[in-house]
Protein backbone atom coordinates (compact mmCIF):
# COMPACT_ATOMS: atom_id res chain seq x y z
CA UNK A 1 0.00 0.00 0.00
CA UNK A 2 1.50 3.45 -1.00
CA UNK A 3 2.10 5.95 2.09
CA UNK A 4 -0.33 8.10 1.70
CA UNK A 5 -2.46 5.26 1.62
CA UNK A 6 -1.35 4.28 4.85
CA UNK A 7 -1.57 8.03 6.32
CA UNK A 8 -5.26 7.94 5.42
CA UNK A 9 -5.51 4.53 7.40
CA UNK A 10 -4.26 6.09 10.10
CA UNK A 11 -6.31 9.22 10.14
CA UNK A 12 -9.60 7.03 9.99
CA UNK A 13 -8.24 5.08 12.70
CA UNK A 14 -8.17 8.49 14.94
CA UNK A 15 -11.25 9.15 13.60
CA UNK A 16 -12.97 5.95 14.67
CA UNK A 17 -11.12 6.60 18.47
CA UNK A 18 -12.43 9.76 18.80
CA UNK A 19 -10.27 12.85 20.93
CA UNK A 20 -7.71 10.77 22.34
CA UNK A 21 -8.17 12.39 25.83
CA UNK A 22 -11.90 11.66 25.61
CA UNK A 23 -12.07 8.20 23.97
CA UNK A 24 -15.14 6.41 25.08
CA UNK A 25 -13.76 3.66 27.14
CA UNK A 26 -14.75 1.20 30.56
CA UNK A 27 -14.08 3.25 33.41
CA UNK A 28 -10.72 2.73 33.85
CA UNK A 29 -9.30 0.57 37.24
CA UNK A 30 -7.52 3.75 39.75
CA UNK A 31 -4.69 2.45 41.27
CA UNK A 32 -4.85 1.65 44.44
CA UNK A 33 -8.68 0.12 44.01
CA UNK A 34 -7.79 -3.24 41.80
CA UNK A 35 -9.45 -5.90 43.07
CA UNK A 36 -9.26 -9.41 42.23
CA UNK A 37 -5.66 -9.68 41.02
CA UNK A 38 -4.11 -13.22 39.73
CA UNK A 39 -1.14 -13.16 41.45
CA UNK A 40 1.30 -10.83 43.94
CA UNK A 41 4.23 -8.48 43.54
CA UNK A 42 6.64 -8.44 46.51
CA UNK A 43 9.31 -6.22 47.66
CA UNK A 44 12.08 -7.98 49.23
CA UNK A 45 14.67 -6.22 51.21
CA UNK A 46 18.04 -5.95 51.78
CA UNK A 47 17.93 -9.51 53.35
CA UNK A 48 18.02 -10.62 49.47
CA UNK A 49 21.75 -9.36 49.73
CA UNK A 50 21.26 -7.00 47.14
CA UNK A 51 22.16 -4.29 49.90
CA UNK A 52 24.21 -1.86 47.70
CA UNK A 53 23.66 1.69 47.29
CA UNK A 54 24.64 3.10 44.00
CA UNK A 55 25.66 6.36 43.53
CA UNK A 56 25.05 9.23 41.36
CA UNK A 57 26.40 12.79 42.60
CA UNK A 58 26.53 13.42 46.41
CA UNK A 59 22.80 12.89 47.18
CA UNK A 60 19.15 14.21 46.79
CA UNK A 61 20.43 17.78 46.27
CA UNK A 62 22.95 17.10 42.83
CA UNK A 63 22.90 20.27 40.98
CA UNK A 64 24.45 19.35 37.61
CA UNK A 65 23.25 16.96 35.34
CA UNK A 66 25.55 14.07 35.48
CA UNK A 67 24.31 13.32 39.21
CA UNK A 68 20.59 12.58 38.36
CA UNK A 69 20.56 10.66 35.24
CA UNK A 70 21.57 7.76 37.68
CA UNK A 71 23.30 4.23 36.94
CA UNK A 72 21.85 0.86 35.53
CA UNK A 73 21.33 -2.41 36.00
CA UNK A 74 21.60 -6.03 34.31
CA UNK A 75 21.64 -10.13 34.81
CA UNK A 76 23.73 -12.29 33.29
CA UNK A 77 24.95 -16.22 34.35
CA UNK A 78 28.23 -14.88 34.71
CA UNK A 79 29.82 -18.29 36.13
CA UNK A 80 27.74 -20.74 33.92
CA UNK A 81 25.78 -22.34 36.75
CA UNK A 82 22.37 -21.42 34.61
CA UNK A 83 21.04 -18.78 37.76
CA UNK A 84 21.05 -15.25 36.57
CA UNK A 85 23.56 -13.04 38.61
CA UNK A 86 23.42 -9.63 39.22
CA UNK A 87 25.53 -6.57 38.11
CA UNK A 88 25.13 -3.38 40.10
CA UNK A 89 26.34 -0.30 38.19
CA UNK A 90 27.15 1.89 41.26
CA UNK A 91 28.55 5.11 39.52
CA UNK A 92 30.45 8.39 41.60
CA UNK A 93 30.64 11.52 42.17
CA UNK A 94 31.80 14.97 41.44
CA UNK A 95 33.71 15.00 44.86
CA UNK A 96 35.17 11.64 44.03
CA UNK A 97 35.92 12.88 40.42
CA UNK A 98 37.64 16.28 41.91
CA UNK A 99 40.10 14.62 44.21
CA UNK A 100 41.37 12.34 41.02
CA UNK A 101 39.41 9.17 43.06
CA UNK A 102 37.80 6.39 41.36
CA UNK A 103 34.45 5.57 40.49
CA UNK A 104 32.76 2.73 42.41
CA UNK A 105 32.52 0.43 39.55
CA UNK A 106 30.73 -2.48 39.36
CA UNK A 107 29.57 -4.81 41.84
CA UNK A 108 28.54 -8.28 40.92
CA UNK A 109 26.18 -10.50 43.20
CA UNK A 110 25.96 -14.20 42.67
CA UNK A 111 22.76 -16.21 42.37
CA UNK A 112 22.48 -18.46 45.42
CA UNK A 113 18.90 -19.59 44.23
CA UNK A 114 15.56 -18.78 46.30
CA UNK A 115 15.94 -14.96 46.07
CA UNK A 116 19.51 -14.72 48.10
CA UNK A 117 22.58 -13.04 46.41
CA UNK A 118 25.81 -12.65 47.83
CA UNK A 119 28.61 -10.04 46.85
CA UNK A 120 31.33 -11.69 44.57
CA UNK A 121 33.10 -8.08 42.50
CA UNK A 122 36.28 -9.14 44.65
CA UNK A 123 36.53 -13.40 43.42
CA UNK A 124 35.14 -11.86 39.47
CA UNK A 125 38.37 -9.25 39.76
CA UNK A 126 35.89 -6.32 39.48
CA UNK A 127 36.39 -4.65 42.62
CA UNK A 128 39.93 -3.25 41.68
CA UNK A 129 39.38 -1.90 38.31
CA UNK A 130 38.57 2.13 38.14
CA UNK A 131 35.69 2.44 35.68
CA UNK A 132 34.93 5.96 36.17
CA UNK A 133 31.50 6.95 36.11
CA UNK A 134 29.86 4.13 35.28
CA UNK A 135 26.69 4.53 34.19
CA UNK A 136 25.26 1.01 32.79
CA UNK A 137 26.15 -2.53 31.98
CA UNK A 138 25.11 -4.82 28.43
CA UNK A 139 25.82 -8.84 29.15
CA UNK A 140 26.22 -10.67 26.00
CA UNK A 141 28.88 -13.44 24.77
CA UNK A 142 30.35 -11.01 22.61
CA UNK A 143 33.73 -12.97 21.89
CA UNK A 144 31.71 -16.64 21.16
CA UNK A 145 33.35 -18.51 23.97
CA UNK A 146 30.40 -19.24 25.77
CA UNK A 147 30.18 -16.60 28.68
CA UNK A 148 28.85 -13.38 28.95
CA UNK A 149 30.85 -9.92 29.02
CA UNK A 150 29.90 -6.85 30.08
CA UNK A 151 30.54 -3.59 27.74
CA UNK A 152 30.63 -0.86 30.65
CA UNK A 153 29.32 2.93 29.61
CA UNK A 154 30.55 5.83 31.82
CA UNK A 155 31.18 9.38 31.78
CA UNK A 156 34.60 8.82 30.83
CA UNK A 157 36.10 6.10 29.20
CA UNK A 158 33.86 3.32 28.26
CA UNK A 159 35.19 -0.61 28.97
CA UNK A 160 34.81 -3.72 27.38
CA UNK A 161 35.48 -6.38 30.05
CA UNK A 162 35.81 -9.91 28.85
CA UNK A 163 34.65 -13.05 31.28
CA UNK A 164 37.36 -16.06 31.46
CA UNK A 165 35.81 -18.77 33.12
CA UNK A 166 33.88 -16.52 35.90
CA UNK A 167 36.59 -13.69 36.02
CA UNK A 168 36.62 -10.40 34.45
CA UNK A 169 39.22 -8.91 32.34
CA UNK A 170 39.46 -5.23 31.30
CA UNK A 171 40.26 -5.40 27.56
CA UNK A 172 41.83 -2.55 26.31
CA UNK A 173 40.91 -1.30 22.75
CA UNK A 174 38.38 -0.08 20.37
CA UNK A 175 35.16 0.27 22.79
CA UNK A 176 37.15 2.68 24.69
CA UNK A 177 34.73 5.57 23.79
CA UNK A 178 35.77 8.96 25.77
CA UNK A 179 31.97 10.32 25.33
CA UNK A 180 29.18 9.88 28.23
CA UNK A 181 27.58 6.49 27.58
CA UNK A 182 24.15 5.98 28.48
CA UNK A 183 22.94 2.90 26.95
CA UNK A 184 23.96 0.48 24.39
CA UNK A 185 22.74 -2.58 22.73
CA UNK A 186 24.36 -5.76 21.02
CA UNK A 187 23.22 -6.94 17.89
CA UNK A 188 24.06 -8.71 14.95
CA UNK A 189 23.95 -5.20 12.80
CA UNK A 190 25.24 -6.46 9.87
CA UNK A 191 24.24 -9.95 9.86
CA UNK A 192 27.81 -11.92 9.55
CA UNK A 193 26.75 -13.80 12.25
CA UNK A 194 28.02 -11.93 15.32
CA UNK A 195 27.58 -9.31 17.44
CA UNK A 196 27.78 -5.83 16.97
CA UNK A 197 27.56 -2.76 19.51
CA UNK A 198 25.44 0.21 19.12
CA UNK A 199 26.28 3.22 21.94
CA UNK A 200 23.92 6.17 22.72
CA UNK A 201 26.08 8.75 23.79
CA UNK A 202 24.36 11.77 25.86
CA UNK A 203 26.11 15.07 25.74
CA UNK A 204 29.12 17.14 26.49
CA UNK A 205 29.77 17.56 30.36
CA UNK A 206 32.12 20.25 31.54
CA UNK A 207 31.66 20.37 35.47
CA UNK A 208 33.59 23.28 35.61
CA UNK A 209 31.53 25.16 32.39
CA UNK A 210 28.62 24.23 32.52
CA UNK A 211 25.78 26.60 33.15
CA UNK A 212 24.09 26.90 36.28
CA UNK A 213 21.14 29.03 37.05
CA UNK A 214 22.03 32.49 38.25
CA UNK A 215 25.32 32.12 36.63
CA UNK A 216 26.00 33.79 34.08
CA UNK A 217 23.02 34.99 33.09
CA UNK A 218 21.21 31.25 33.33
CA UNK A 219 17.84 30.73 33.85
CA UNK A 220 17.05 27.04 34.66
CA UNK A 221 13.40 27.19 35.71
CA UNK A 222 10.95 24.04 35.97
CA UNK A 223 7.04 25.35 37.47
CA UNK A 224 8.64 28.51 38.75
CA UNK A 225 11.76 26.88 40.33
CA UNK A 226 15.20 26.99 40.24
CA UNK A 227 16.66 23.48 39.12
CA UNK A 228 19.74 22.10 37.83
CA UNK A 229 20.33 23.10 33.91
CA UNK A 230 20.15 20.94 30.86
CA UNK A 231 20.62 19.26 28.73
CA UNK A 232 19.44 21.95 26.69
CA UNK A 233 22.07 24.26 26.54
CA UNK A 234 24.94 21.91 26.12
CA UNK A 235 26.06 20.64 23.38
CA UNK A 236 24.29 16.87 22.65
CA UNK A 237 26.98 14.16 21.30
CA UNK A 238 27.05 12.10 18.70
CA UNK A 239 25.95 8.16 18.84
CA UNK A 240 28.11 5.38 17.70
CA UNK A 241 27.96 1.90 16.61
CA UNK A 242 31.45 -0.31 16.44
CA UNK A 243 31.27 -3.29 14.04
CA UNK A 244 32.67 -6.78 15.35
CA UNK A 245 35.59 -8.31 14.05
CA UNK A 246 35.88 -11.54 16.48
CA UNK A 247 37.65 -12.66 19.57
CA UNK A 248 36.74 -9.61 21.53
CA UNK A 249 38.23 -6.90 18.95
CA UNK A 250 35.83 -4.14 17.35
CA UNK A 251 36.17 -1.30 14.97
CA UNK A 252 34.80 1.87 14.17
CA UNK A 253 32.00 1.56 11.90
CA UNK A 254 29.90 5.12 12.75
CA UNK A 255 31.11 6.45 8.91
CA UNK A 256 30.83 3.57 7.34
CA UNK A 257 27.64 2.34 8.11
CA UNK A 258 25.75 5.87 8.22
CA UNK A 259 25.57 6.76 12.00
CA UNK A 260 27.79 9.57 11.30
CA UNK A 261 26.14 11.40 9.40
CA UNK A 262 23.14 11.50 12.36
CA UNK A 263 22.78 14.56 13.82
CA UNK A 264 24.32 14.65 17.35
CA UNK A 265 21.38 14.24 20.22
CA UNK A 266 20.65 13.48 23.32
CA UNK A 267 20.87 9.46 23.82
CA UNK A 268 19.36 7.79 26.61
CA UNK A 269 17.97 4.39 25.16
CA UNK A 270 17.83 1.64 22.28
CA UNK A 271 16.28 -1.09 21.62
CA UNK A 272 17.49 -3.01 18.46
CA UNK A 273 15.35 -5.83 16.70
CA UNK A 274 13.56 -6.92 13.22
CA UNK A 275 10.51 -4.68 14.21
CA UNK A 276 8.82 -4.53 10.21
CA UNK A 277 9.49 -8.38 9.70
CA UNK A 278 11.99 -7.73 6.69
CA UNK A 279 14.50 -9.77 8.16
CA UNK A 280 16.85 -6.78 8.77
CA UNK A 281 18.01 -5.37 11.91
CA UNK A 282 16.53 -2.05 13.34
CA UNK A 283 17.48 0.59 15.66
CA UNK A 284 14.89 2.69 17.83
CA UNK A 285 16.58 5.38 19.40
CA UNK A 286 15.04 7.41 22.13
CA UNK A 287 16.73 10.88 22.81
CA UNK A 288 15.55 13.22 25.42
CA UNK A 289 14.18 16.20 24.28
CA UNK A 290 15.18 15.46 20.60
CA UNK A 291 13.40 13.45 18.09
CA UNK A 292 14.03 9.83 18.25
CA UNK A 293 15.90 7.38 15.62
CA UNK A 294 14.47 4.66 13.85
CA UNK A 295 17.48 3.46 11.70
CA UNK A 296 17.09 0.62 8.97
CA UNK A 297 20.01 -0.70 6.97
CA UNK A 298 19.94 -0.32 3.35
CA UNK A 299 20.66 -3.86 1.90
CA UNK A 300 22.58 -2.47 -1.06
CA UNK A 301 24.86 0.38 0.49
CA UNK A 302 24.93 -1.24 3.92
CA UNK A 303 24.13 2.19 5.66
CA UNK A 304 21.90 2.69 8.48
CA UNK A 305 19.15 5.43 7.57
CA UNK A 306 16.45 7.43 9.88
CA UNK A 307 13.23 6.93 8.83
CA UNK A 308 11.13 7.73 12.21
CA UNK A 309 9.63 10.95 10.82
CA UNK A 310 7.99 9.30 7.63
CA UNK A 311 6.83 6.19 10.25
CA UNK A 312 5.48 8.62 12.64
CA UNK A 313 8.09 7.16 15.59
CA UNK A 314 9.94 10.59 15.74
CA UNK A 315 8.24 13.00 17.62
CA UNK A 316 4.68 13.10 19.79
CA UNK A 317 1.43 12.54 18.48
CA UNK A 318 1.26 16.48 18.47
CA UNK A 319 4.64 16.70 16.50
CA UNK A 320 6.63 17.77 19.19
CA UNK A 321 9.88 16.35 20.33
CA UNK A 322 9.67 14.36 23.60
CA UNK A 323 12.13 13.77 26.63
CA UNK A 324 12.39 9.90 25.09
CA UNK A 325 14.34 7.69 28.15
CA UNK A 326 13.81 4.24 28.05
CA UNK A 327 12.13 1.81 25.29
CA UNK A 328 10.77 -1.69 24.60
CA UNK A 329 9.19 -3.63 21.52
CA UNK A 330 6.91 -6.77 21.12
CA UNK A 331 4.01 -7.62 19.45
CA UNK A 332 0.90 -5.95 21.07
CA UNK A 333 -1.56 -5.85 18.45
CA UNK A 334 -1.12 -9.46 17.21
CA UNK A 335 0.21 -8.48 13.54
CA UNK A 336 3.31 -10.08 13.80
CA UNK A 337 5.18 -6.95 13.77
CA UNK A 338 7.16 -5.36 16.97
CA UNK A 339 5.43 -2.01 18.60
CA UNK A 340 7.43 0.15 20.26
CA UNK A 341 7.02 1.92 23.63
CA UNK A 342 8.80 5.17 24.67
CA UNK A 343 9.33 6.40 28.42
CA UNK A 344 8.92 10.31 28.42
CA UNK A 345 9.14 13.10 30.99
CA UNK A 346 6.61 14.16 33.42
CA UNK A 347 3.66 15.65 31.69
CA UNK A 348 4.17 13.40 29.11
CA UNK A 349 1.91 10.67 27.78
CA UNK A 350 4.63 7.39 27.45
CA UNK A 351 4.22 6.83 23.89
CA UNK A 352 3.15 3.71 22.45
CA UNK A 353 3.60 3.30 18.88
CA UNK A 354 1.25 0.48 17.37
CA UNK A 355 2.40 -0.92 13.77
CA UNK A 356 -0.66 -0.75 11.64
CA UNK A 357 1.88 -1.68 8.38
CA UNK A 358 5.36 -2.61 7.81
CA UNK A 359 6.94 0.70 8.35
CA UNK A 360 4.03 3.00 9.45
CA UNK A 361 3.35 3.46 13.55
CA UNK A 362 0.57 4.99 15.03
CA UNK A 363 0.67 6.72 18.47
CA UNK A 364 -1.89 4.46 20.67
CA UNK A 365 -1.05 5.48 24.22
CA UNK A 366 -4.57 6.96 24.96
CA UNK A 367 -6.90 4.09 23.07
CA UNK A 368 -5.13 1.49 25.05
CA UNK A 369 -5.48 2.86 28.68
CA UNK A 370 -1.64 3.32 28.89
CA UNK A 371 -1.73 7.06 29.09
CA UNK A 372 -3.84 6.78 32.45
CA UNK A 373 -1.45 7.59 34.87
CA UNK A 374 1.79 8.41 33.08
CA UNK A 375 1.59 12.27 32.59
CA UNK A 376 1.72 12.17 36.39
CA UNK A 377 5.03 10.64 36.19
CA UNK A 378 8.12 10.94 35.16
CA UNK A 379 9.10 7.31 33.29
CA UNK A 380 12.60 6.09 32.38
CA UNK A 381 12.87 1.61 32.41
CA UNK A 382 10.46 0.19 30.58
CA UNK A 383 8.85 -3.60 29.92
CA UNK A 384 6.64 -5.55 28.25
CA UNK A 385 6.36 -9.13 29.10
CA UNK A 386 3.53 -11.58 30.59
CA UNK A 387 3.75 -11.30 34.22
CA UNK A 388 1.00 -12.85 35.39
CA UNK A 389 1.02 -15.48 32.60
CA UNK A 390 -2.14 -14.99 31.36
CA UNK A 391 -1.27 -15.21 27.58
CA UNK A 392 -1.33 -10.92 26.83
CA UNK A 393 1.63 -8.98 27.57
CA UNK A 394 1.45 -6.49 30.67
CA UNK A 395 3.90 -3.39 30.75
CA UNK A 396 5.83 -2.38 33.35
CA UNK A 397 7.20 1.29 33.67
CA UNK A 398 10.08 2.82 36.80
CA UNK A 399 9.55 6.33 37.26
CA UNK A 400 11.12 8.76 38.86
CA UNK A 401 11.88 12.96 38.72
CA UNK A 402 15.38 14.58 37.85
CA UNK A 403 14.21 17.36 39.92
CA UNK A 404 14.51 17.08 43.90
CA UNK A 405 12.57 20.30 43.86
CA UNK A 406 9.59 18.47 42.58
CA UNK A 407 9.73 17.11 46.52
CA UNK A 408 7.95 20.87 46.97
CA UNK A 409 4.33 21.46 47.58
CA UNK A 410 2.48 22.54 45.07
CA UNK A 411 4.40 20.90 42.30
CA UNK A 412 1.47 18.56 41.36
CA UNK A 413 4.05 15.97 41.32
CA UNK A 414 6.59 14.26 43.17
CA UNK A 415 10.51 13.38 43.53
CA UNK A 416 10.35 9.64 44.44
CA UNK A 417 7.80 8.11 42.51
CA UNK A 418 5.69 4.55 42.61
CA UNK A 419 6.56 2.36 39.70
CA UNK A 420 3.31 1.37 37.48
CA UNK A 421 1.69 -1.51 36.30
CA UNK A 422 -0.87 -2.08 33.45
CA UNK A 423 -1.79 -5.25 32.99
CA UNK A 424 -2.99 -6.94 29.63
CA UNK A 425 -6.73 -7.25 28.65
CA UNK A 426 -8.68 -8.43 25.68
CA UNK A 427 -8.67 -5.99 22.26
CA UNK A 428 -4.96 -4.66 22.96
CA UNK A 429 -6.14 -2.90 26.11
CA UNK A 430 -4.28 -2.03 29.04
CA UNK A 431 -5.64 -2.00 33.16
CA UNK A 432 -3.61 0.08 35.46
CA UNK A 433 -3.56 -1.75 38.81
CA UNK A 434 -2.45 -0.03 41.97
CA UNK A 435 -1.33 -1.57 44.89
CA UNK A 436 -3.57 -3.48 46.73
CA UNK A 437 -2.22 -7.42 46.77
CA UNK A 438 0.64 -5.73 45.19
CA UNK A 439 2.56 -4.22 47.99
CA UNK A 440 6.22 -4.46 46.05
CA UNK A 441 3.95 -1.32 43.46
CA UNK A 442 3.85 0.72 46.70
CA UNK A 443 7.42 1.68 46.94
CA UNK A 444 8.30 4.77 46.22
CA UNK A 445 11.90 5.80 45.08
CA UNK A 446 13.37 7.93 42.61
CA UNK A 447 13.88 4.94 39.58
CA UNK A 448 15.65 4.38 36.95
CA UNK A 449 16.40 1.04 35.34
CA UNK A 450 14.53 -1.61 35.26
CA UNK A 451 14.13 -5.20 33.76
CA UNK A 452 12.59 -8.71 33.91
CA UNK A 453 14.06 -12.09 34.53
CA UNK A 454 13.16 -15.29 36.25
CA UNK A 455 15.64 -15.00 39.00
CA UNK A 456 14.37 -17.76 41.21
CA UNK A 457 13.46 -20.18 38.08
CA UNK A 458 9.94 -20.58 39.16
CA UNK A 459 8.51 -20.65 35.86
CA UNK A 460 7.35 -16.74 36.10
CA UNK A 461 9.33 -13.04 35.90
CA UNK A 462 10.71 -10.98 39.24
CA UNK A 463 11.76 -7.70 38.32
CA UNK A 464 14.76 -5.90 39.03
CA UNK A 465 14.95 -1.72 39.51
CA UNK A 466 17.63 0.51 40.11
CA UNK A 467 17.41 3.59 42.20
CA UNK A 468 18.98 7.04 42.09
CA UNK A 469 21.44 6.57 45.60
CA UNK A 470 19.62 3.72 47.08
CA UNK A 471 19.58 -0.25 46.86
CA UNK A 472 17.96 -1.82 44.08
CA UNK A 473 14.26 -2.76 44.58
CA UNK A 474 13.85 -6.74 44.13
CA UNK A 475 10.26 -7.58 43.27
CA UNK A 476 9.58 -11.02 43.54
CA UNK A 477 6.79 -12.19 41.31
CA UNK A 478 4.23 -14.62 43.40
CA UNK A 479 2.05 -16.81 41.28
CA UNK A 480 -0.21 -19.42 42.02
CA UNK A 481 -0.18 -21.02 38.47
CA UNK A 482 -1.79 -24.29 40.00
CA UNK A 483 -4.83 -22.27 41.63
CA UNK A 484 -5.22 -20.15 38.51
CA UNK A 485 -4.53 -22.92 36.07
CA UNK A 486 -2.23 -21.68 33.71
CA UNK A 487 1.50 -22.96 32.97
CA UNK A 488 4.36 -21.04 31.55
CA UNK A 489 6.41 -22.30 28.09
CA UNK A 490 10.11 -20.92 28.49
CA UNK A 491 12.53 -21.24 25.55
CA UNK A 492 16.35 -20.38 25.49
CA UNK A 493 18.13 -20.54 21.91
CA UNK A 494 21.54 -21.87 21.22
CA UNK A 495 23.60 -21.35 17.87
CA UNK A 496 27.42 -22.74 16.88
CA UNK A 497 28.91 -18.89 15.89
CA UNK A 498 29.85 -15.77 17.28
CA UNK A 499 25.63 -15.14 18.74
CA UNK A 500 25.55 -18.11 20.98
CA UNK A 501 21.61 -17.09 22.07
CA UNK A 502 20.63 -16.53 19.06
CA UNK A 503 19.94 -12.54 19.42
CA UNK A 504 17.74 -11.63 17.17
CA UNK A 505 15.91 -14.52 16.18
CA UNK A 506 11.82 -14.58 16.50
CA UNK A 507 9.97 -17.70 17.72
CA UNK A 508 6.39 -18.21 17.39
CA UNK A 509 4.04 -20.98 18.99
CA UNK A 510 2.20 -22.53 16.04
CA UNK A 511 -0.63 -24.61 18.27
CA UNK A 512 -0.82 -21.45 20.00
CA UNK A 513 -1.66 -18.80 16.90
CA UNK A 514 -3.29 -16.22 19.72
CA UNK A 515 0.57 -16.30 21.57
CA UNK A 516 2.39 -13.34 20.54
CA UNK A 517 5.57 -13.67 18.51
CA UNK A 518 9.02 -12.82 20.98
CA UNK A 519 12.37 -11.79 19.49
CA UNK A 520 15.22 -12.80 21.50
CA UNK A 521 17.22 -9.55 23.24
CA UNK A 522 19.51 -8.51 25.67
CA UNK A 523 19.64 -4.93 25.98
CA UNK A 524 16.21 -2.85 26.26
CA UNK A 525 14.58 -0.32 28.67
CA UNK A 526 16.66 2.54 30.05
CA UNK A 527 20.21 1.11 31.07
CA UNK A 528 19.39 -1.83 31.44
CA UNK A 529 20.38 -5.52 30.72
CA UNK A 530 18.03 -8.49 30.78
CA UNK A 531 18.23 -12.24 29.84
CA UNK A 532 17.80 -14.02 26.90
CA UNK A 533 15.07 -16.54 28.04
CA UNK A 534 11.29 -16.46 26.14
CA UNK A 535 8.45 -17.07 28.61
CA UNK A 536 4.90 -17.20 27.57
CA UNK A 537 1.99 -17.67 29.82
CA UNK A 538 -0.54 -20.59 28.54
CA UNK A 539 -3.97 -22.07 29.90
CA UNK A 540 -3.25 -25.35 31.44
CA UNK A 541 -2.53 -28.52 29.97
CA UNK A 542 -0.70 -31.22 29.08
CA UNK A 543 0.15 -31.40 24.99
CA UNK A 544 3.42 -30.39 24.00
CA UNK A 545 3.90 -27.67 21.71
CA UNK A 546 5.56 -27.13 18.36
CA UNK A 547 7.82 -23.58 18.20
CA UNK A 548 9.08 -22.36 14.86
CA UNK A 549 12.10 -20.26 15.37
CA UNK A 550 13.06 -17.72 12.54
CA UNK A 551 16.73 -17.81 13.02
CA UNK A 552 18.84 -14.30 12.44
CA UNK A 553 19.99 -15.42 8.93
CA UNK A 554 16.40 -16.28 7.63
CA UNK A 555 16.73 -20.03 8.66
CA UNK A 556 13.30 -21.59 9.94
CA UNK A 557 13.47 -24.57 12.26
CA UNK A 558 10.50 -26.24 14.15
CA UNK A 559 11.28 -27.96 17.97
CA UNK A 560 9.02 -29.53 20.39
CA UNK A 561 8.77 -27.90 23.20
CA UNK A 562 7.00 -28.86 26.73
CA UNK A 563 5.32 -26.57 29.49
CA UNK A 564 6.70 -25.28 32.54
CA UNK A 565 10.15 -26.41 31.77
CA UNK A 566 13.09 -24.33 30.37
CA UNK A 567 13.66 -25.78 27.05
CA UNK A 568 17.13 -25.33 24.95
CA UNK A 569 16.53 -24.98 21.61
CA UNK A 570 19.88 -25.88 19.47
CA UNK A 571 20.13 -24.67 15.93
CA UNK A 572 20.67 -27.44 13.81
CA UNK A 573 18.18 -29.99 15.56
CA UNK A 574 14.94 -29.20 14.88
CA UNK A 575 12.92 -30.11 11.89
CA UNK A 576 11.90 -28.00 8.65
Amino acid sequence: MPRQGLILVALLVLGACGDPDSTASPAPTRAGLATNLPFSLVELGPDSGLDFATRSGRGDDGDQIVEVKSTGIGVLDFDGDGLQDVVLVAGSSLERRRRGEPGFGLRLYRNLGGLRFVDVSAAAGLADLDLGWTCAAAAADVDGDGDDDLYVTAWGRNSLLLNEGGRFRLAVGELADPSWGTSSVFHDLDGDGDLDLYLCNYLDFDPATAPRDGVDGQVCRWRGLAVMCGPKGLPPAADRVFENLGGGHFRDASEAWGIAALPPSYGLGVVAGDFDGDGRAELYVANDGMANFHLERDPITGRFEDHALEEGLALSEDGAPQAGMGLDAADLNGDGLDDLICTNFGGEVNDLYLSIAPGFYLESSAPSGLALGARETLGWGVLVRDLDLDGRLDVFVANGHVYAQAARAGTGTDYAQKNLLWLGRPEGRFELVGERGHPGLAVQKVSRGALAADLDEDGDLDLLVCNLNDRPTLIENRLDRVALGRDFLAVRLRRGDGNREGIGARVRLLDRPEAPVLEVRRQYSFQSSGEARLVWGLPAGHAPLRAEVLWPDGRRERFVVRRNRLNLLVAGEGGS
